[in-house]
């Protein structure tokens, strides 16, 4: 089977409004490609997920940040999914939450904020985007497309380099071909912006990274076209 990579910017997947345009093209698509949905986390999430490890690094308070988080998600997978089908998307948020909330905590006892930990926090709205897009996917395209969500974090490799990161394709292919079945058929939703470093410790491609993430995942997938899309007026 091969595959079409389309990819999603943050604008793109702002909202559930903007997650059911998402939807409608990517169900729109009849070209007999499996399909790599690479996805951004939701418009400003990243940032405000920056300002969380700084505001901990200088033991400013991290409550309100983190509780208008989760309202936006919960609307959005409330929304999407309905109140019951949000109900297994939002455990899964309040678990992330609870692991950002300690992280926080460890920065604030040593005020101070590394580069690795910043990587950490900053890479769950990709998380949170495609999981719950998947989610959605699973509910509108099921019956007639397979769906799986794929944390890029558990198939990219990245090595940063003086030119910047670089992927390690012997590493990354096999373990492309354990998180997506050899006989999958369907739509694959994965996580922009993520990947591990050699150790398999999260880290990012840096700001404005899901483009390359995309780019990537046509590699690794043999993928014969990758699409970039943007909204704009």
């Amino acid at each position: 089977m091969t595959w079409t990579v389309h990819k999603f910017g943050g604008t793109s997947v702002a909202d559930a409004s903007c997650i059911r345009r998402v939807a409608g093209i990517i169900g729109g698509q009849r070209n007999g490609n499996n399909l790599a949905v690479v996805v951004s986390a939701m418009k400003g999430v990243t940032d405000d997920l920056l300002g969380l490890v700084d505001k901990a690094a200088k033991r400013q308070p991290v409550e309100a940040t983190l509780a208008a988080l989760r309202a936006r998600h919960e609307k959005a997978n409330v929304e999407l999914l309905g109140a019951e089908g949000a109900k297994a998307i939002m455990a899964s948020f309040d678990q992330d939450l609870a692991d950002i909330d300690s992280i926080l905590k460890a920065l604030s006892l040593v005020r101070a904020a590394s580069h690795r930990s910043r990587d950490l926090v900053s890479g769950y709205g990709e998380i949170w985007s495609a999981r719950q897009i998947a989610a959605f996917f699973e509910q509108e395209l099921g019956q007639t497309r397979g769906v799986l969500f794929v944390n890029a974090r558990d198939v990219l490799v990245i090595e940063h380099t003086e030119m910047g990161p670089v992927t390690a394709w012997d590493l990354s292919r096999p373990k492309l071909a354990a998180a997506i079945p050899s006989g999958f058929a369907g739509v694959a939703v994965i996580t922009g912006f993520v990947a591990s470093d050699k150790d398999g410790l999260p880290t990012t491609l840096g700001r404005n990274g899901s483009d390359y993430s995309a780019s990537n995942f046509g590699a690794v997938l043999h993928a014969d076209e990758v699409h970039i899309l943007n909204d704009v007026d």
